[in-house]
């Protein structure tokens, strides 16, 4: 288990637009994401207390629509995001296309898009936002093919933040799903509508939590503690008690609000009743965090300072053995191999190198085996050890064999099994800050006795030596580099013995009891009998990779020349080897041990007879490995009863030997030539496997294209159907208005027309697409065709009244619209508005204005309706306002009830009695005198006769005879 302490990457300081409870939620999408991503924001109620980013893979030059997409869906703002734009809630930023995104400090920035290769714009902004704000993130993975998003959402949940994913099932590509469901364990899987919920629950807080006020549980805790350890106990062997409870209680913590439960002790019961939850709560507590030279700098302190010496000083028969402890899923011990090959390339040494990598996690360990990672790794490696050490499938990289062949996995639990032994450098970075002092000092003490004389322990950045500091020599403070200067001889590190742990006792207290004096004697004694008195041993896998020595191994190892390889038989001498292979199959095969007759063997110049005994290992009725012990036999003389071989005896022999010697010079020769035709064929392969990889390289820039071409597709089909809407919508308005219209392109062709049209231009549904100028219409317009062409390439509005058939006429309105092409509008609409009535009524309005009488149309109400140009002239030149006063719109009854004109109540009552119908007319004689002269009116009052109610009001001027006929001054009423 391996993990990013959380003290060394703190969350960074969020910007004022963003509070401490604000989070961030970051939805990745790609191929079929659209309608995830509808589903999912149309689910999300106000307010959510979250601001929301959303990335897709775009094209460079691809105009998105999503604003307008989503934001039919969704009640939350949509925009797209801007450089240095702080994050504020209910939002949601949506990335732009030619750009990768990441947060710095709670504001967006930008950085460009890589020009080629595979972009992975989704792990680019989850490793980001997991550095920035850690555990209030969100991180939401839906339908998409590739793996983008894998990296990032296992390094966002190694931080503290929060994973969602769409089920596989509900997606329409579900490889970026399954991907992230590959890398690390999700929150919550479900649909988007599921997953929309699930966010706004975590946001909101509604399932309960710990108290973060106290470092250690209170007493009514304690009890549901210890049921919790105990079942993790039960399901996987680990003693989590001997962690760190702070970390223990976030992690159970994070349970608890994901199923939401109570409290611990609810918690507690659910764990107990299923085996699911003890899985995902162990999985929890063991997040493997790591990456390919993670701290660049120290792993390239440790290449010049420690292995290229060490490589230059290191003998050709003797292996340089690395332990990487806690590796979770491999990158680190990769990391270590690569580092090691080019140390000896550096030192032009090529010594055997071994890296041995632990965990106590065997589910990570099977990742870490397949060598299979995402290709967003490559960033971290470099295109160079990307060529060098991996191939390339889809959007995998895939360790090359010669990088495989020198890492060996196996599980290891750094608390409880024996460590390895004989080790030159050991590598624990960031593994033992989670555990307790007492567990840290333990842990400490067996990686010093695995070191050898001069070994190298290399550390993380929050660890350090503790009560050893007085046994290494510093290297490199600042990296964690130290040489062991003072070899632990009695194994004070395995004191407390090896095997299954014990069942854990939540919050054991106290300090490791001291090592009795005769227990270190009987150690020190049994290490000393066992160097001098124990023959050579190797352990050896059933793929004949050498796993372990013991005794004198290397006096009999031989690294042959060419590629490092470690198979164990091909380094015994060349009369050995094939001795070792055959009892090493033999047990095998009978699973009992095998001894073989003794045989001299040429050691360091001297002659020695050798007898070879292969023991098989079993382990739980399975034989994994085989230990071949190399018994040196002491030559003794002759005694009496012994006869030496006489001629006869000593010639068969000399023949046999002679014919053995052949048949190995032959056996030699082919081997040999196979090993020819094997390099070739080696040759081959790796120039198959080149092309394979610019192939590969290819299609994943395809792959990522295509995705890009579904994504714009997708928003194009979203678009088309908003339009096809649209369009539904112009039509039924069309239809509806009952105006003849008439819509053409440049080219003058038919586009569209209304029903209307038809009457005047003698339409039919297959006359779309033919010129205007081929139809007959029954209007008199000449200039239809030049009014046209003239908006069309000037885009200026045209209105021109024209006449139509039985004296009708219309306006004619032309009207340029659409994108411009060149210098022309695309298309022209024309339509024809029946102004008949209007006419009349202007011809009306023309003979009445005409009159030398004041005329006003009066209707039931009193509400002046129309009055004649006499009329408004007399009101002006009387002083009064015909817009208030006597104009259109003013109410004449009003006007005579506010006049203090003796007369004004009679004429008002009389022209009530007309409008309603009791009189048929009303006619009165009135003085209207001027300063200058006298004037004298007759006032004629008649209901309208026709479909219209109202009254016709009319003044005569009857001065000039009222001057001849003095005797009619006084008033007449009729």
């Amino acid at each position: 288990m391996e993990e990013e302490p959380s003290v060394s990457l703190p969350p960074a300081p969020l910007p004022q637009d963003l509070s401490n409870e604000t989070w961030i939620v970051a939805v990745g999408a790609s191929a079929g994401g659209l309608e995830a991503l509808q589903r999912f924001f149309s689910s999300l109620t106000l307010p959510t207390q979250a601001a929301f980013v959303v990335l897709q893979h775009l094209a460079a030059d691809h105009r998105s629509m999503m604003p307008e997409l989503l934001g039919r869906h969704t009640a939350l703002t949509v925009t797209t995001a801007e450089e240095g734009a702080a994050l504020q809630a209910d939002v949601v930023y949506l990335l732009p296309p030619g750009v990768m995104m990441t947060l710095v400090q709670g504001c967006i920035h930008f950085e460009p898009k890589p020009a080629h290769g595979v972009t992975l714009p989704i792990d680019h902004f989850f490793i980001s936002l997991a550095q920035s704000v850690g555990d209030h993130a969100i991180g939401i993975v839906l339908s998409g093919s590739g793996s983008d998003g894998a990296l990032g959402a296992s390094t966002l949940r190694a931080q503290g933040g929060y994973v969602l994913v769409q089920a596989p099932d509900s997606a329409k590509f579900d490889s970026m799903p399954r991907s992230a469901l590959a890398a690390t364990q999700a929150d919550a899987v479900g649909s988007p509508e599921e997953l929309a919920a699930r966010a706004l629950e975590i946001v909101r807080g509604r399932a309960g939590r710990l108290g973060h006020s106290e470092l250690l549980p209170a007493q009514s805790m304690r009890p549901a503690l210890q049921r919790v350890f105990e079942n993790l106990f039960a399901q996987s062997g680990i003693d989590f008690n001997q962690y760190k409870l702070p970390t223990v209680l976030r992690r159970i913590e994070r349970r608890l609000l994901v199923l939401g439960c109570l409290d611990i002790s609810d918690y507690a019961d659910r764990l107990a009743d299923s085996p699911e939850e003890r899985e995902q709560l162990r999985r929890e507590l063991l997040i493997p965090v790591t990456g390919f030279f993670r701290d660049a700098a120290a792993f390239k302190i440790l290449l010049h300072q420690v292995l290229v010496p060490m490589v230059r000083q290191q003998p050709t028969n003797r292996p340089l053995r690395v332990w990487s402890a806690g590796c979770a899923t491999g990158e680190e011990a990769y990391s270590l191999g690569i580092l090691l090959l080019e140390a000896c390339q550096l030192a032009q040494n090529w010594p055997g190198v071994k890296v041995f990598a632990t965990d106590v996690d065997q589910r990570v360990l099977d990742l870490a085996s397949a060598g299979s990672y995402p290709a967003g790794l490559a960033e971290s490696l470099g295109a160079e050890r990307v060529a060098r050490y991996f191939t390339q499938q889809d959007d995998r990289l895939v360790v090359k064999p010669e990088l495989r062949q020198i890492v060996l996995f196996a599980r290891h639990n750094l608390l409880d099994d024996a460590p390895f032994t004989k080790m030159d450098v050991v590598v624990c970075r960031n593994t033992l800050i989670y555990f307790q002092a007492e567990a840290q000092e333990r842990v400490m003490r067996r990686l010093q006795y695995a070191l050898n004389a001069q070994g190298v322990l290399f550390l993380g950045s929050s660890e350090s030596l503790g009560p050893l500091q007085a046994d290494f020599e510093v290297l490199d403070s600042s990296h964690k580099l130290y040489r062991l200067q003072r070899p632990v001889i009695t194994s004070l590190a395995l004191h407390d013995g090896f095997g299954r742990a014990s069942p854990p006792a939540i919050l054991r207290h106290g300090s490791t009891p001291a090592l009795p004096l005769a227990q270190s004697v009987v150690e020190t004694a049994q290490a000393q009998l066992m160097q001098a008195y124990l023959p050579a041993c190797l352990l050896i896998n059933s793929q004949r990779q050498l796993l372990h020595t013991w005794g004198p191994a290397q006096r009999y190892l031989r690294v042959p020349e060419g590629s490092v390889n470690l198979d164990a038989l091909r380094l015994l001498p060349p009369r050995l080897g094939p001795l070792a292979a055959h009892a090493m199959q033999c047990a095998l095969r009978e699973g009992k041990a095998h001894r073989v007759p003794p045989i001299k063997v040429d050691v360091d110049g001297q002659e020695r007879t050798i007898s070879v005994v292969a023991h098989p290992v079993t382990l739980e009725s399975e034989t994994l490995c085989v230990a071949l012990s190399l018994e040196e036999i002491l030559e003794t003389p002759l005694s009496a009863t012994q006869v030496p071989l006489d001629a006869l005896e000593m010639d068969r022999l000399a023949a046999l030997e002679r014919e053995l010697h052949a048949t190995r010079q032959g056996l030699q020769s082919t081997i040999e030539e196979l090993e020819a035709s094997n390099e070739e064929l080696q040759a081959t392969n790796e120039e198959l496997m080149s092309s394979n990889e610019e192939l590969q390289s290819t299609n994943e820039e395809l792959q990522s294209v295509n995705e890009e071409l579904y994504t714009v597709n997708a928003e194009y089909n979203a678009k088309l159907d908003a339009l096809s809407a649209l369009n539904a919508d112009l039509e039924g308005m069309a239809q509806s208005t009952g105006i003849a219209t008439l819509f053409v392109n440049s080219d003058l062709s038919l586009v569209r027309f209304t029903p209307e049209a038809t009457l005047l231009f003698r339409l039919r549904p297959s006359d779309v697409g033919r010129s205007i100028e081929d139809f007959n219409s029954l209007l008199i317009y000449p200039e239809l065709s030049e009014d046209l062409r003239k908006t069309l390439a000037t885009g200026e509005v045209v209105e021109r009244e024209v006449s139509g058939p039985h004296g009708s006429w219309y306006l004619a309105r032309v009207l340029a619209y659409g994108q411009r092409k060149g210098n022309d509008w695309r298309r022209a609409v024309m339509s024809f508005i029946d102004i008949t009535r209007l006419r009349d009524a202007s011809r009306l309005q023309d003979l009445i204005d005409s009159l030398p009488e004041h005329v006003a149309v009066i209707d039931l109400q009193g509400t002046i309706r129309l009055v004649n140009r006499a009329w408004n002239s007399f009101a002006r030149e009387n002083g009064g306002n015909p817009d208030l006063d006597c104009g259109i719109g003013a109410n004449y009854l009003a006007v005579l009830a506010r006049s203090t004109d003796p007369l004004a109540p009679e004429i008002l009552r009389n022209l009530q009695e007309v409008m309603s119908g009791r009189r048929q007319a009303y006619t009165v004689t009135y003085p209207c005198h001027s300063p200058e002269e006298e004037r004298w009116f007759v006032m004629h009052a008649r209901p309208l006769s026709g479909s219209e109610d109202g009254v016709v009001v009319t003044h005569f001027d009857i001065s000039p005879s009222m001057s001849t006929w003095p005797q009619l001054s006084h008033r007449h009423a009729t």
